[in-house]
């Protein structure tokens, strides 16, 4: 007898449960359930019949496949946030008793969950990590410049959280500044996009992009929930910590780096960090190793040269003295007073390797290091966080007004000034030294170029060119005449355009009774014969071929001269022929196509059809528009 099959037990009600089944099944609160999603990765899902993943109801409810909530089960975080929530309740029984000593105990043994496991989970790869930072790097860096005196009732972040931020945010521009990875900048609307060049694993270099606002005075919204937004905080700081540490890693550097309380105070944003190189004996946890560890990395020594007999006398000194296992080998040095680098330890060269060592000597070159001759000036007015980043990552010099309130350094090349200034007082502070007076938008289109540009246009006061996006062009239209070359191309071959259409409108009423006369030799000798023709049309008809001939005696032409201009008419009538087959046969198709589709996709591409032409007659008349305009320019600069 087969299986009874109930309702509710297969289909769509086993592989949705809603969220209030999801909290009795797990047994936690609400808060803790849309934290313990946003954390896991865990969404909503949209069945595709509400009604039947509701057995049978069609009250409105939120989805979750039932595998995530058993994936939920065996999370650790769960059993952290029941320790809180005793924890939450003895102190708060604590507090109502008045027993103060006890809720300080309490509160310094308070539960905290960690949240790196999560990390590893999520992004297995450093590479996988490095392709979603960039809205770690946003939110930190909005939460890094909300106000550090918070209100009490309105304000939900806690300033440790805040200065936090702004560490994690200096730690990542101090890395950028010493590998000198960064690539473009653009001012925009909602604040400076900056893009780094960052290697991952495998020699491969990740692009990461971030939105840095403007310094501004930030006042904290009431309608937004910084519940949901510290969740998401969490997890990014955990994920920005772990990225920070291996890029630091990598350049031999310690983390996080220490601070300089002076300069911090001073009002040093990224200068106010050291970086402090690791030693080279500083992987090694003591001075002491154990002989069986000197054993191994002698045979792996010799094994690599190929000494079997070496090899057999060792594995017979290991069986001999395997009691001595607890004895201990202190480490002397040598002579030179040179450490001996540990052959059996060292890495192997990889293609990976040679492909990371190549992109390291890549990143030092000119292009990266575009600013280390000179040394700039950073006027009051002018975002020190910004600009200092910015220059400092493309190899050059700083000064600003914090430590000098007006430049009076002789290394100084560059002074930049967001407001205007008369000649009179530019002088009088050069006092006889040549600086170069630019506006913040000529650093950033250098980087953007990768070159030096002229700095005329970028003077004090002068009104700015257009600042356009480094990224423009990325997934919109094709727009070719931004290009140099083809616009060059183009208006060349316009001008000479121009030039025939206006001889050819003064020549015109002399020309105009000969252009006709040979207009008409033209129609006249490019026909054919009456009976030349019909026999193109059908060459395997002997009778108009006949007549063909005859008539070709009769005009005086020779036979040779008459199988040329036959073969001629066929070939031309084949041409004709085949493209109109051609394009009868590509209806054909499409026809075809069409009578094979069901109606709904008959309409959906009926409509894919018609939106293509839209988009085709829109670019013509834009095109045939900017070629009018560029044609009335070019008249007017005539005239």
């Amino acid at each position: 007898m087969a299986k009874i099959k109930r309702k509710g037990e297969s289909g769509a009600a086993k592989n949705y449960v809603t969220r209030n089944q999801a909290l009795k099944k797990l047994q936690i609160s609400l808060s803790d359930f849309r934290r313990l999603c946003i954390l896991k990765g865990i969404y909503p899902r949209e069945p595709l019949n509400k009604k039947r993943a509701n057995k049978g109801s069609s009250a409105p409810a939120t989805f979750y496949y039932h595998k995530d909530i058993q994936y939920l089960l065996h999370e650790p975080l769960l059993v952290k946030f029941r320790e809180h929530k005793s924890f939450a309740k003895k102190l708060a029984r604590a507090l109502g008793r008045g027993e103060w000593a006890l809720a300080k105990n309490l509160e310094d043994a308070k539960p905290v969950a960690r949240l790196d496991h999560l990390v590893k989970e999520r992004y297995p790869t450093f590479t996988l990590a490095l392709q979603d930072l960039q809205d770690p790097l946003n939110l930190v860096h909005l939460f890094s410049t909300l106000p550090t005196n918070p209100i009490p009732g309105k304000t939900l972040v806690p300033s440790s959280v805040i200065a936090e931020c702004s560490r994690l945010i200096s730690e990542w521009k101090v890395w950028a500044i010493r590998t000198n990875s960064l690539r473009k900048i653009f001012l925009g609307v909602k604040g400076i996009y900056y893009e780094c060049e960052v290697p991952g694993q495998g020699g491969e270099s990740v692009k990461v992009r971030w939105l840095e606002g403007y310094e501004f005075q930030q006042h904290v919204p009431t309608d937004v929930d910084f519940r949901i937004l510290l969740t998401f905080l969490d997890l990014y700081r955990t994920l920005i910590s772990f990225t920070l540490f291996k890029l630091y890693t990598e350049e031999n550097l310690v983390y996080p780096p220490p601070l300089d309380v002076e300069l911090d105070e001073k009002g040093e944003s990224v200068g106010a960090f050291r970086l402090v190189e690791k030693k080279d004996n500083l992987g090694v946890e003591s001075s002491k190793v154990s002989k069986k560890a000197v054993r191994k990395a002698i045979r792996g020594i010799k094994a690599s040269t190929g000494d079997v007999d070496a090899d057999v006398e060792m594995d017979e000194d290991e069986q001999a003295g395997n009691e001595e296992d607890d004895e201990e080998f202190v480490e002397r040095p040598t002579k030179s007073g040179e450490e001996v680098e540990d052959v059996a330890t060292a890495p192997l060269t990889t293609y990976n390797s040679l492909l990371a060592t190549s992109s390291n000597a890549a990143s030092t070159s000119k292009q990266n290091l575009l600013f280390s001759p000179y040394t700039f000036y950073l006027s009051r007015e002018t975002s020190s966080r910004t600009w200092e980043f910015v220059i400092r990552a493309m190899g050059g010099k700083i000064i600003t007004s914090l430590n000098s309130p007006t430049p009076s350094d002789d290394s100084i090349t560059h002074v930049i000034i967001d407001r205007p200034i008369t000649v009179e007082r530019m002088r009088e502070m050069e006092n006889g030294r040549k600086w170069t007076w630019i506006q913040p938008q000529w650093v950033a289109d250098c980087v953007n170029r990768q070159k030096i540009i002229s700095s005329e246009g970028y003077h004090p006061g002068q009104l700015l060119p257009p600042h356009l996006s480094p990224w423009d062009g990325e997934g919109e239209l094709d727009r070719p005449w931004l290009e140099d070359q083809q616009n060059a191309a183009i208006t060349a071959a316009q001008e000479e355009a121009d030039q025939e259409e206006d001889v050819i409108e003064q020549d015109a009423p002399e020309e105009d009774e000969s252009e006709d006369e040979k207009d008409e030799e033209e129609i006249a000798g490019s026909k054919y014969p009456p009976a030349l023709l019909a026999s193109s049309l059908d060459p395997e008809n002997v009778s108009l071929l006949h007549a063909a001939e005859l008539e070709a005696e009769q005009n005086g032409v020779s036979y040779s001269a008459f199988r040329n201009q036959l073969k001629e008419a066929i070939k031309a009538n084949s041409k004709d022929g085949s493209t109109k087959s051609q394009v009868g046969k590509k209806g054909g198709e499409e026809d075809l196509r069409k009578i094979m589709m069901s109606n709904k996709k008959a309409k959906l591409y009926e409509k894919m059809q018609y939106s293509n032409r839209e988009k085709a007659a829109e670019k013509e008349n834009l095109e045939r528009k900017r070629l009018a305009i560029e044609k009335r320019k070019r008249k007017e600069a005539r005239a």
